[in-house]
């Protein structure tokens, strides 16, 4: 019998809102970004939301100030950032579900559309087997190169999720989003669970049991 997996979204379902924002502000304090970081970060997400299909510039208008830096030099950094800035965010529900999911022996895998850059971090703070996120682009040297690729929202999910699961053979038995945007990942699953969703994804998936973190109330 092949495994069964349970595949996560991470923002607005594992923790409240996004998490590229409170990354740049911990960067910013760190003395990692420069302050004036905000602007370009500020004129892609009105870009973004003017135009969504221009979700990638606005990660990488972002993102810009690691542009010429090595992983090695963000690796201590997303380490800290997960412990202290994340780590308190997510929901007390999720933790609970999540370790009682692993120690019943499921695979938890987690696909985000958040930059690989910090999310490789997140198995220091939750169990989790898998982790695919968005790929934030290093020449052979480990530099990064400023460029997003593998988008990892929408289909990616699915795509990403493919390609990762070929040669595992990971059945996915459950999924937990929050957005329209995860229905595809949702629908690869038997039993999709929606976490406080919004209209569009209720509209998709009527039938779909909504948990409401936190509080744990279920409708």
């Amino acid at each position: 019998m092949p495994d069964e997996a349970v595949l996560f979204d991470f923002d607005g379902t594992l923790c409240p809102g996004d998490s590229i924002v409170p990354w740049l502000r911990f960067c910013i304090h760190a003395g990692a970004a420069p302050r004036w970081q905000w602007l370009p970060a500020a004129g892609g997400y009105l870009r973004q939301r003017l135009n969504p299909a221009r979700t990638v510039s606005a990660k990488e208008t972002t993102l810009s100030f690691i542009q010429g830096r090595t992983e090695a030099e963000f690796t201590p950094l997303a380490s800290r950032f997960m412990a202290e800035c994340i780590a308190p965010r997510i929901h007390p529900e999720a933790r609970q579900l999540m370790d009682e999911l692993h120690r019943d022996g499921m695979k938890i895998v987690v696909i985000s559309a958040s930059p690989d850059l910090y999310m490789r971090c997140l198995k220091e703070i939750l169990p989790v087997d898998g982790l695919l996120a968005t790929v934030c682009e290093t020449d052979g040297n480990g530099v990064y190169t400023g460029r997003i690729t593998s988008n990892c929202r929408g289909g990616e999910k699915v795509r990403r999720w493919e390609a990762w699961n070929r040669d595992r053979g990971w059945r996915p038995a459950r999924a937990y989003g929050d957005s329209i945007r995860d229905l595809p990942m949702l629908s690869l699953a038997e039993t999709p669970f929606l976490v406080n969703p919004d209209a569009a994804l209720c509209k998709a998936l009527p039938q779909a049991c909504i948990l409401r973190w936190p509080n744990n109330s279920v409708r």
